[in-house]
Parts: C-alpha cells; structure tokens; sequence
C-alpha cells in the first residue's frame, strides 16, 4: 500500500484520530471493491475507481445501518484520498466528486443527549461511593466529576478534553485554552462550579504515587494520560446507576452541553464559536428548538 502511505505522510500534520480514519477507510475501500471486482493492485483499484464504485461502498455501509454522519465522513476520507491521487497525475478527476452525502437531519435529531435534570442525577452518581474499590474513590470520583463537569458546561469534545494541558487553564480568568480540529486554538469559558471541580480534583491529583504524564490535566490512577475508552466505559457506567437508560458516551456529553446552550438563549454564533464549529449547519444539529440571540448562557450542574 505504498500510494496510501504516501498520501498519510503528506498529510502528516493531520491529527493522529484524522490519519487513523483516513486510513481506515481507504483500506475499507480497498477491501470492498477488490471483494466486488477482484481487484487487487492499488493502483488498479485507484485508476478503475468510478462513481458507480463508490456509491456501491456507501450503499453497502447504509445496508449495515452505518449512521448517516459516520458514512459521510468515510465519504469525506476518500474524496481528500482520490484527490491527493488526483494531483499525483494518478487519475484526471476525482470519482467521489460525482457522489451526494447522505441525508443526516433525521438521525441527528434523534441522537441520545441528557436533560438538565440528567445532568444532575448523573453528577450526584458520579459523587456518590458504589462499589469494592473505595480506595480509589476520591481520586476516581474528583476526577470524573470534574472531567463530566466540564464537557457538560463547555461542550468540549473529548478529543480536546483528554488533551488538555495544566498549563492550558487560566482560573483567574476562567478560561481554558483549546487546541481543535485543524489545530485552530480557541477560549472557552468555564463556570465557577467547575472551577471547584478542578480544584478538588488537582488536590487529589497530586497526591498520586507516581505521575507518568506531569504535563496532562485528566490521568489515570497509574499516573498516565486517559483515552477514549476510560471515559467511554466510565460514562456508561454512571449512567446506568443513574437509571438513564439512553444511549449516552463520549460525544453524548458535548450533545448535551451545546443543546443546552441552545435551548437556554444562546445565539447560533456563539454556540458555534464554543464548539469550534467551522460551520453554522454543523451547530444546526445540536439546535432542538426554536430560538432567537439573547445572553450567553453555560449550563448548571447542580
């Protein structure tokens, strides 16, 4: 797959979670049109591909019940691929050009995000001791009280959130500096109920044995930088505790937060301008009511 490890290393400055799709992807393509027409030299596949192929891979995605915006981005993914192809003198134009995304309103308005009253019960779960382990509690529960906290008030997404450095928050002025997609740095405020998470949870965090990751804002008991997963599997678990029988995870808590911002006043633009947004019609999908601009407004926790 030399062409595909060609196009990643020019597209190096890229986020590692961007490259990582990428990279799914075209190999997903790969994988797919070779099964369909035998092909299997890579530059076979790339000089042979049509729109008809790739409308056959997205129809084969919607067979599968794929959410309309993850196949989108796949679409996405292999429009910057062909196009990189494209300029390589590969191909003389670009097959996925020729194709319409998927309609997402519909899906969209139907993804699971908490209510305010959810967000209560869910942080009064997350203070609450439950369990074997209560060694670990304080540092446990500090820690995702703050890191939930957050992302239901800011809205960050949990890419931004697990990359945060110490040095990225200003509590004098209660902001936080995030670095986002594109790697376009943006402020965003936080409320002084966060603030007191973060301070509780920097008390315990110094009191760990051994820190790996000095520099990182959100670690593990081991001391090292959390991922995905942690937070995936943490979140589900409060959840179910709390009696919230909804499909809730990661993204589920920036879903909420920018909803709520919505639905409480904030005007388009400036939900869009916390989110990091380079779009209007992407904050659209957050957007469950009708509204006019008035104040900003960050969501309460308690």
């Amino acid at each position: 797959m030399d062409i595909l490890n060609s196009f990643l290393r020019h597209y190096s400055r890229k986020s590692q979670n961007t490259l990582t799709s990428y990279s799914t992807t075209v190999k997903q393509f790969y994988k797919f049109v070779g099964q369909e027409n035998g092909w299997t030299d890579e530059k076979q596949i790339i000089a042979n591909t049509t729109w008809s192929e790739i409308n056959l891979f997205v129809n084969s995605l919607i067979d599968r019940n794929m959410n309309p915006h993850s196949i989108n981005q796949k679409l996405s993914a292999l429009k910057t691929y062909f196009n990189f192809c494209r300029l390589q003198h590969m191909i003389t134009s670009n097959p996925v050009d020729e194709v319409e995304k998927v309609g997402t309103e519909c899906v969209e308005q139907k993804s699971d995000y908490l209510t305010p009253e959810e967000f209560r019960t869910l942080m009064q779960v997350i203070g609450t001791p439950s369990g074997t382990k209560q060694d670990c509690f304080e540092f446990t529960s500090k820690r995702d009280l703050f890191l939930v906290g957050l992302m239901l008030t800011t809205g960050l997404r949990i890419s931004e959130v697990l990359a945060l450095k110490l040095n990225q928050i200003d509590t004098d002025n209660k902001r936080i500096k995030v670095l986002g997609k594109g790697k376009k740095l943006r402020t965003v405020p936080i409320t002084n109920d966060v603030v007191v998470l973060m301070d509780n949870y920097l008390t315990e965090r110094d009191n760990l044995k051994t820190i790996v990751d000095e520099d990182v804002l959100f670690l593990s008991r081991n001391g090292k930088q959390m991922n995905r997963q942690n937070t995936n599997t943490n979140i589900k678990k409060y959840c179910k505790r709390a009696g919230i029988e909804k499909d809730i995870h990661n993204h589920s808590l920036r879903h909420s937060a920018l909803t709520a911002m919505s639905e409480n006043g904030m005007s388009v633009a400036k939900v869009q301008a916390i989110a990091g947004h380079s779009s209007p019609s992407t904050t659209s999908r957050y957007l469950h009511t009708s509204t006019e601009d008035l104040d900003e407004y960050l969501p309460n926790l308690w």
